[in-house]
C-alpha cells in the first residue's frame, strides 16, 4: 500500500505556512520567468494592467454578487441577501482612516529618529499605504482554502465574506492613497520654491491662469486616480447588488440552478477574475526579481521602515482588535460569529502587508528618482521578510479570530497569549532566517 509523506506542521501554524507557501511559489515561478526573459519589461506592464484593470475589477465583482448554485436543496442561508453581506462590511469605511492614521504617526516617529529631511514624507507613506489589493486578495483565496480560519465555516462562503470585506475597504482606500499619498511624496521643496524665488513671485500672475487652466484636467486626473477599475466595479456590484430584481437578472436567486437569464455572462466575469490571483502574484515576482544594489540602500531608514510596518504597526492593529474583541465592541458591531472572524482576518492582515507597489510610481513621479529608488529598497526588503512575518501573523490572527464567537474576556486573554507567544518564536527566529533568505537571493 502506498504512503504519502504529510506536510511536517499541523493546526494553525501549518495551515498558515500552506497559505504563505503558495503565494510564494506563485511569486517564485514569476521571478524565474523574469530571470529568463520570457517576463520582460513590456510584458511586466501589460500583464499589470491586465491584473488592475481587468482581472482585480472581474473578482471583486463576482464576489460581491456571487450565490452558490446548487439546486432547489440548497439551504438559502448560502446566499443571504446583498444587504446581509455588507452589513456585516460597514466598519471598513471607518477603518481605512485608523489603519492610515496609525501608519502615519509611526511613520512620523520613525522618520524623525532615522530617516533624512528629504525623505520624511516617503518614510510616513511607506508605513501607512499597505498593499490592500493584490496580495491581501492572495492571502485570503490561500487562506480560505487552506484550513486556517475555523472549520465551521464553508470555504466558498468565507472567500466571499473576505473579499467583500476588503471590497469596502477599497472604497474609501484608494482616496486616501491617491490624495495624502501623493502630497508626502511631493518633496517639500518644491511646494515653497514659489515663496522663496523672487522670479516666481513675479510670474505669479502666469502661474495663477496656468493652475486656473490645469484645475479641470488636475480634477479629472485625481478622479481617474481615485475611481480605480477596482473601485469602480465594485461601486456597480453594490448598485446591482442593492436591487434584487436586477441580480436575478444574472444571478438563479430562486431556485439556484444557474438558469438566470444572463447566467452566462456573470459566469464568464467570474472565471475571468479567477485568473487575478496566479497573474498578480506572477506581476509581484517579476518587480522582486531586479534586486536594488544594497550601496544604494539608506540602511537605517530603511530597517526603521520594515520593523515599522512589517512587526510593530501589525501589533498595534493586532492589539486595537483584540481590544475591541474583549469588550464585546466587535460584537455590538457584527451579530453573527462567522462574520466577526473574518472581520478580524481582514482587519489585522491589512495592517501586515507590506507597502503598496503602485507607491513606487507615485514616488518617482511626485519626488523623482530617488524616492523611487529609496522607496524600491524598502519594499523588496519588505518582501524578503514578508515570507516570516506573514505566517506569524497569519498564525496569530487566526488564532485570535477563532475567539470571535466566545463575546470575550478571558477566552480572548487566552487567546492573545498564546499569539504573542507565536509571534515571539518568529521574531526570535526571524534575524537569522531573513540573513540566510538574504544571502541566497543575493548569492
Amino acid at each position: 500500500m502506498a504512503t504519502y509523506t504529510e506536510f511536517p506542521i499541523h493546526g494553525v501554524m501549518g495551515s498558515a505556512i500552506m497559505a504563505v507557501l503558495q503565494a510564494l511559489a506563485m511569486a517564485l515561478l514569476g521571478v524565474i520567468l523574469t530571470r529568463q526573459g520570457i517576463i520582460d519589461m513590456p510584458t511586466k506592464k501589460i500583464m499589470s494592467n491586465l491584473s488592475m484593470k481587468v482581472l482585480i475589477p472581474c473578482l471583486l465583482f463576482s464576489n460581491l454578487l456571487a450565490c452558490p448554485q446548487g439546486g432547489p436543496d440548497q439551504d438559502p442561508a448560502l446566499c443571504p441577501d446583498f444587504w446581509a453581506v455588507l452589513s456585516s462590511a460597514y466598519p471598513f469605511l471607518i477603518l481605512p482612516f485608523i489603519w492610515v492614521g496609525t501608519g502615519l504617526l509611526l511613520g512620523w516617529l520613525s522618520a524623525r529618529l532615522f530617516g533624512p529631511k528629504d525623505l520624511r514624507g516617503l518614510v510616513m507613506s511607506a508605513c501607512a499605504f499597505g498593499n490592500s489589493t493584490g496580495l491581501p486578495i492572495v492571502l485570503f483565496e490561500a487562506i480560505s482554502g487552506a484550513g486556517v480560519a475555523s472549520k465551521d465555516i464553508d470555504p466558498q462562503i468565507l472567500s466571499r465574506l473576505l473579499l467583500s470585506m476588503l471590497s469596502v475597504y477599497q472604497i474609501i482606500y484608494p482616496m486616501l492613497q491617491w490624495s495624502l499619498g501623493q502630497w508626502l511624496l511631493t518633496p517639500k521643496s518644491e511646494l515653497k520654491a514659489t515663496e522663496d524665488d523672487p522670479e516666481s513671485q513675479s510670474d505669479s500672475n502666469d502661474e495663477q491662469e496656468n493652475q486656473a487652466k490645469c484645475n479641470a484636467s488636475c480634477l479629472w486626473e485625481l478622479a481617474g486616480a481615485i475611481f480605480t477599475p477596482p473601485v469602480v466595479a465594485i461601486l456597480v456590484a453594490t448598485v446591482i447588488g442593492a436591487i434584487h430584481p436586477l441580480r436575478g437578472l444574472l444571478i438563479d436567486l430562486g431556485d439556484y440552478t444557474n438558469d438566470a437569464i444572463f447566467s452566462w455572462f456573470f459566469s464568464a466575469i467570474a472565471k475571468v477574475g479567477k485568473a487575478a490571483v496566479p497573474v498578480n502574484m506572477l506581476v509581484l515576482g517579476a518587480g522582486l526579481a531586479n534586486i536594488p544594489k544594497l550601496s544604494e540602500i539608506h540602511w537605517p531608514t530603511t530597517i526603521a521602515v520594515v520593523v515599522v510596518k512589517m512587526f510593530i504597526y501589525p501589533a498595534i492593529a493586532f492589539g486595537f482588535v483584540a481590544f475591541m474583541l474583549h469588550f464585546g465592541i466587535v460584537a455590538w458591531m457584527i451579530p453573527y460569529a462567522h462574520q466577526r472572524e473574518s472581520m478580524v482576518i481582514v482587519a489585522c492582515l491589512l495592517a501586515a502587508t507590506p507597502t503598496a507597489n503602485n507607491l513606487a510610481v507615485m514616488a518617482e513621479l511626485a519626488g523623482g528618482p530617488r524616492s523611487k529608488q529609496a522607496l524600491s529598497g524598502m519594499i523588496f526588503i519588505m518582501y524578503c521578510v514578508a515570507p516570516f512575518s506573514l505566517t506569524a501573523w497569519i498564525t496569530a490572527v487566526a488564532s485570535l479570530s477563532k475567539s470571535a464567537d466566545c463575546g470575550a474576556g478571558t477566552a480572548a486573554d487566552e487567546v492573545v497569549t498564546s499569539a504573542a507567544e507565536i509571534l515571539l518564536q518568529f521574531l526570535q527566529a526571524e534575524h537569522a532566517g531573513l540573513i540566510y533568505r538574504l544571502q541566497a537571493t543575493l548569492g
